[in-house]
């Protein structure tokens, strides 16, 4: 929506005249959590890069919904993390079981070279 140009200039002044009621930091939001708040600025930056880049995409239902976790890095920054429980919930069991760890292994042996690999910023 925009504006005709008289009420864009009578807006600005009203929310100037006005703006010691606007918080302008986080220590102004008195009853909101700081920690609250920097969970949410965490998640902000983490779902913006995911996706500008095109990993993730915003949906308008939220049936099959993955809910999104702040967990603190060795570092202390945060990491943003999806936690899939729900979701696993509702997905139909494999009918045959995972490999055993001894099975991997046996299967790895008698080659020259082994790799592992690790995916960048693997939790989402």
């Amino acid at each position: 929506m925009t504006l005709v140009p008289e009420d864009e200039s009578r807006l600005i002044s009203f929310l100037w005249e006005n703006k010691d009621v606007f918080a302008w930091s986080l220590a102004d939001m008195l009853r909101i959590d700081q920690d609250f708040q920097c969970h949410h600025l965490s998640i902000s930056l983490g779902y913006r890069k995911l996706l500008a880049a095109g990993l993730i995409r915003e949906i308008p239902y939220p049936t099959w919904l993955a809910n999104v976790v702040i967990v603190r890095k060795a570092n202390g920054k945060w990491r943003m993390c999806t936690d899939y429980t729900d979701l696993n919930k509702a997905c139909p069991k494999d009918p045959y079981p995972l490999p055993n760890i001894d099975w991997l292994v046996d299967g790895a042996s008698g080659f020259a070279l082994l790799s592992f690999m690790d995916a960048y910023s693997g939790y989402n």
